[in-house]
């Protein structure tokens, strides 16, 4: 459980910095060039699990033997595509192309080292490289203050810059370079491409079906309610997915390195040490669920005053998605381990059909609320069917014995 300490305490913190980034961002800048920055990273937020179509996500997953020419085929299939979304994006008139394409590059080079560093157990080479960006980007933001509050664009390029700087400062620190300069034949790196192609199958399009349907509500609920409602729910999204997200992304790579190891191994002491681990979650998950709906509504009241109660009666309602989601999220690292990927992608189906048909009944009914009701009754419709096919998947490694299926 220490990998779990080291790294959810990196990330924690480096969410912190992050949140405060955005609350001096809004005291600082003008609405509008709020609106400019958050939908700048929007878009790259969006954009970048693409950008290595799902691929990195295997890098713990593949053998010794596959693993030299896969990570050079990632490391040159980056270019060519972070070049054309910034293509993309100057074709239909964003403005800050050249920023999206220096911050997808910069995210996506970030990310394969990331996954490497998984692979080999060094979360904290993984904790330190989520502080570190977020301490150089208050950084770059305080300058920008001192020196007069320039442009919000001029701002977006310099982040968008530092965070290609960053990521390849971490890939140089953590891939090993001196097996990426060997040689290895094309056929080579296109045979290790095809051996993981449940990557831009199945986790890619579950990524963007991911954050397409945690994104539409905002836009939804603006258009036909309003955009203090759609703020309120924005905030909730910001403060409770955000962090359970974050948090359960975080257990996420540290129990992917470790059953993947074990499964790599068939070793046994480590299979146990898995069930211990998320059993402990499990207890975890729950009290984050009592914490959320008990703490969120006076915290609401308290940090950003009476009219935010909504965002609080918000919180309470999605307490147990919450719970769900910081649950679920972790013990999905069987489906990429045991290469069940195909599940991954019909989980994340549900989640954008669940969206889209929730918030579609509350404009019908005119009625907001039915809107989050459903989509949290449902989001826990949707993680139950999840825990009994992973239950499933580790019956059948022989993880977990039969019995199993009724555990935590």
């Amino acid at each position: 459980m220490r990998r779990v300490g080291t790294l959810t305490t990196g990330t924690v913190f480096a969410q912190v910095i992050q949140l405060l980034n955005f609350v001096l961002l809004a005291k600082v800048y003008p609405l509008p060039d709020v609106g400019v920055y958050s939908v700048f990273i929007a878009v790259v937020g969006t954009l970048t699990p693409a950008a290595m179509l799902g691929y990195e996500m295997l890098i713990p997953a593949v053998t010794e033997q596959q693993l030299r020419p896969y990570l050079k085929s990632l490391a040159l299939l980056l270019v060519p595509i972070a070049a054309l979304f910034a293509a993309a994006a100057m074709l239909f008139g964003y403005g800050s192309w050249v920023a999206v394409g220096l911050w997808i590059s910069g995210a996506a080079v970030q990310r394969l080292a990331e996954m490497y560093n998984v692979r080999l157990n060094r979360f904290r080479r993984v904790a330190a490289a989520r502080i570190l960006p977020a301490i150089l980007m208050s950084g770059v933001l305080a300058a920008f203050i001192l020196n007069g509050r320039d442009s919000i664009g001029t701002l977006i390029v310099w982040q968008a810059g530092l965070t290609a700087v960053l990521g390849l400062g971490y890939a140089a620190f953590s891939l090993p370079l001196n097996k990426l300069a060997s040689r290895d034949t094309g056929a080579a790196m296109i045979e290790t491409l095809r051996a993981s192609a449940n990557g831009p199958l199945y986790l890619m399009p579950s990524n963007v079906l991911n954050l397409i349907a945690y994104n539409v509500p905002v836009v939804v609920i603006g258009k036909w309610f309003g955009p203090e409602l759609a703020a309120q729910y924005a905030y909730v999204l910001r403060f409770g997915f955000g962090p359970v997200g974050l948090i359960g992304g975080t257990l996420y790579q540290v129990f992917y390195g470790l059953l993947a190891e074990a499964a790599r191994s068939q070793n046994e002491a480590m299979f146990g040490q898995f069930i211990r681990a998320r059993r402990l979650v499990f207890y975890a998950a729950t009290a984050a669920t009592l914490a959320i709906a008990l703490i969120y509504p006076i915290g609401f009241r308290i940090l950003l005053g009476p009219e935010w109660m909504t965002a609080g009666w918000i919180s309470v309602i999605f307490a147990p998605f919450f719970g769900a989601m910081l649950y679920l999220t972790p013990l999905s690292v069987s489906l990429n381990t045991f290469n069940r990927q195909s599940y991954e992608l019909k989980t994340q189906i549900h989640y954008f059909v669940i969206s889209a048909f929730s918030f579609a009944v509350a404009v019908a009914l005119n009625n907001f609320w039915i809107g989050c009701m459903l989509l949290s009754w449902l989001g826990c419709l949707r993680y139950a069917l999840l825990l009994r096919d992973i239950n499933m998947i580790l019956i059948e490694n022989k993880v977990i014995p039969d019995a199993g299926r009724q555990a935590p």
